[in-house]
């Protein structure tokens, strides 16, 4: 598959439940740090972090789904544990240099404020155009290129965790 800017995919029960449970048990001994902001000695005080290593069976599953499924071999990838706060207001972002992301949502309520937002420019200003609602074992795959925030600054919003993948570098089978 030859990925373009424009696809979005969303895969519900992404993980196989036995690695699922696994993962959303280690969350309570997982140690979060605040995530750095792009601008250096600054913290972003509603995103933390964790690192997962590449042999980590998250990150070989993502892998494997992508071979299988997208005919697409990761050469070079970041994954993350993330833990995001309820929050006053979004913060739309991209994540490039990147080029894809995917989202695994992994523990909280399910409702659409816990879930993504993805954004399109209209004239100067950048509008949501999507609302995509968490659910546990939900992964979401997009363009790094593409604007995104969390949902957390609308009512009823709650605190969410996930694993954060930058796939930097794949090659096509």
């Amino acid at each position: 598959m030859i990925w373009n800017k424009d696809l979005i995919i969303i895969k519900d029960n992404f993980l196989d439940e036995t690695l699922f449970k696994k993962i959303y048990s280690e969350l309570d001994k997982v140690k979060f740090v605040n995530r750095s902001t792009h601008k250096e000695g600054e913290t972003q005080k509603i995103y933390f972090n964790a690192p997962l290593s590449t042999d980590h069976p998250a990150p070989i599953a993502l892998k494997s789904f992508f071979k299988a499924e997208l005919g697409m071999i990761i050469n070079k990838m970041e994954s993350f544990y993330f833990l995001s706060a309820k929050h006053e207001e979004p913060s739309p972002h991209d994540d490039t240099p990147g080029k894809i992301n995917c989202i695994i949502y992994l523990k909280g309520p399910s409702l659409v404020h816990n879930g993504t937002a993805l954004y399109e420019k209209n004239g100067e200003m950048w509008n949501i155009n999507s609302h995509i609602g968490f659910k546990e074992n939900r992964a979401i795959i997009f363009s790094s290129h593409r604007k995104h925030a969390s949902l957390q600054f609308e009512q009823g919003a709650t605190g969410r965790y996930l694993i954060a993948n930058f796939i930097k570098d794949y090659d096509l089978e």
